[in-house]
Formats: structure tokens, C-alpha cells, sequence
């Protein structure tokens, strides 16, 4: 069987999704196939003689630099990652094979558009770690994140405060108005949570009623309170419902760290019971852990 010519052999390369990228020993483009124009934007002439760093974006290119030199020095690379800004501006995620040849002192590689399987990635990541109704972090990523929260809080030997929120009254919504307007009601406090905390707290729904908020780095109980006493205010700021007005509250509990617990349970555990001493007095407050050491957790069932 006679072998294919070398044009018939290009037009095979150039019906490839991938992209064949042949670069020079100064990081300018030499060859590209034409596969480059759908993952970059860009006709091969636009891209040849221009060096392939000026494209890679801003935050990858001291790490692609990096592996540049590698694959020079004889490291072949088979699954490099890195981003190109296209020339429509959009951002393009590439995984790369590529090697070093001695004899012509080219880099030769093989371009593969990988910017959807990112996106249906991070898809999955957020159903994953994120409640779909509120938005919020779930169950799985909050305890993620408190975790790494105490790791901090341990080795910086700072203060960490965990607040557990539970509305009061929440189910007469539900049965008076139903559950579209409960829905809804869940969805105002998770962006009023959010929108009165500090962008460093992570502020969570563990399902239903029921929020937790983590506070990093406070300095002392009084910048806790102080921030919390201006949540139940923003609260209880009246909420508009079917033509209804409806007052919002929530009882807070507060643990600190490493006050009222050392671990991950100690702290949930303190934090519920505080909870529910703030709900039994009338809900629409907060009560911290150290008001309830001398009580048993049964006593607050």
C-alpha cells in the first residue's frame, strides 16, 4: 500500500479537533495546523512568528514558562493544563502533549480544547457542594470549609466563631402560604445572611431552616456580637409576601473556637445548644455558648 503523500498527510492533520502547534527554541510559533483557528480564534498566519506566551493567560504564565523550559531540557509532558485568552476574548482551557526535538530545536506539542469538560466540571462541583435553592454552600462543602477554618485557627492560634441560625416560625409560613412562598421567604434571608457578613465568612444552609455561618479571624467576642446583633436588625426588616408583610427572625447560637470547642462536633454541638436556649427565650436573639456551661445538652433537647 503506498504511503500517503505529504499534502494528503497535512489535509489528515488539518480535519483534527486537536490542534498540532510546532514552536521554536525563542517560544514563536513556526507551524500550526488548522485546528488552531478553532480552539484559538486566530488563522495560522495570524499566529505564526508571535511568541505562544503572549496568548497564555495572565495568572498561567509563569507556570507554563516553567514547563516550557522542562520540555526543553527533555521532560515530555502529556497532560499540561493551562488557559489561552482566544481572540474573541473569551478564555480557552488546554491540555497539552508536547516534547522537545533535539535534531530541529523545536517544541512540538498537540492542542486539546478542553474549555467544555471545565465548564460541565464545574457544573458538577456545584451541585455537588452547593444548596440549589438558596445558592449557598451545602452540608459537604460547609464542613469543608470548617475544617480548614480550624487547621487555620490552630496554627494561628486566632479565634473562630461558628453561629448556628434557625428562623423562628418557619413552618407557619409554609402552612399559611404555602411552599413556593416558603421557598421564597428561605431564598431572602440566605441573600440577607450573605449581604451582612464579611466576604471572608462562609455562610451555609444545612437544609431547611437551618443556616451556619463561619467567622474567621475575629479578634474578640465583642466584634462577634457586633456583627451579629446588625444581622437579626437586617432580619427582621419586613418581608414582602403575596401581598402580605411578614417579619422576619432568627435565633442564633455562637460557639467559639477554642473557648467552647476544639473540633469540628464540639463546636456544632455548642453552637446548637445556644440556639435553642436564644429560641426557648422568645426567638428574635442570640445566646453564645459560655451562657450555657454549666447546662447539660439534653436539657435543650
Amino acid at each position: 500500500m503506498p504511503s500517503p503523500s505529504l499534502a494528503s498527510l497535512s489535509d489528515y492533520i488539518d480535519q483534527l479537533l486537536e490542534a498540532i502547534c510546532v514552536v521554536d527554541a525563542n517560544g514563536c510559533f513556526l507551524y500550526l495546523s488548522s485546528g488552531c483557528e478553532r480552539i484559538f480564534g486566530y488563522t495560522s498566519e495570524e499566529m505564526i512568528g508571535r511568541p505562544m506566551i503572549e496568548l497564555v493567560h495572565p495568572d498561567d504564565k509563569d507556570r507554563t514558562l516553567v514547563a516550557a523550559s522542562e520540555i526543553m531540557a527533555g521532560d515530555h509532558k502529556i497532560d499540561f493544563e493551562n488557559r489561552y485568552v482566544r481572540k474573541d476574548g473569551q478564555i480557552a482551557h488546554i491540555q497539552w502533549s508536547a516534547r522537545w526535538s533535539e535534531d530541529q530545536k523545536v517544541r512540538v506539542a498537540v492542542a486539546r480544547d478542553i474549555t467544555k469538560h471545565k465548564q460541565l466540571l464545574q457544573q458538577l462541583q456545584h451541585i455537588a457542594f452547593y444548596d440549589p435553592l438558596t445558592q449557598l454552600p451545602n452540608r459537604a462543602l460547609f464542613e469543608d470549609r470548617l475544617q480548614q477554618s480550624l487547621a487555620r485557627a490552630r496554627r494561628e492560634q486566632s479565634m473562630l466563631a461558628l453561629c448556628f441560625v434557625d428562623l423562628d416560625k418557619f413552618k407557619q409560613v409554609n402552612d399559611c402560604h404555602g411552599h413556593a412562598a416558603g421557598d421564597l421567604y428561605l431564598q431572602t434571608v440566605a441573600e440577607r445572611l450573605l449581604y451582612s457578613m464579611r466576604e471572608t465568612d462562609t455562610v451555609a444552609r444545612l437544609g431547611g431552616d437551618e443556616f451556619v455561618i463561619i467567622m474567621d479571624a475575629v479578634s474578640e467576642q465583642s466584634a462577634v456580637l457586633n456583627s451579629l446583633q446588625h444581622l437579626l436588625v437586617k432580619l427582621q426588616q419586613p418581608f414582602l409576601l403575596q401581598q402580605h408583610q411578614l417579619q422576619l427572625s432568627a435565633s442564633v447560637g455562637v460557639a467559639l473556637f477554642p473557648d467552647h470547642g476544639l473540633d469540628q462536633a464540639s463546636l456544632l454541638a455548642a453552637a446548637d445548644r445556644a440556639m435553642y436556649r436564644a429560641k426557648y427565650a422568645g426567638g428574635n436573639q442570640l445566646c453564645f455558648a459560655t451562657d450555657l456551661s454549666h447546662l447539660s445538652e439534653k436539657n435543650y433537647g
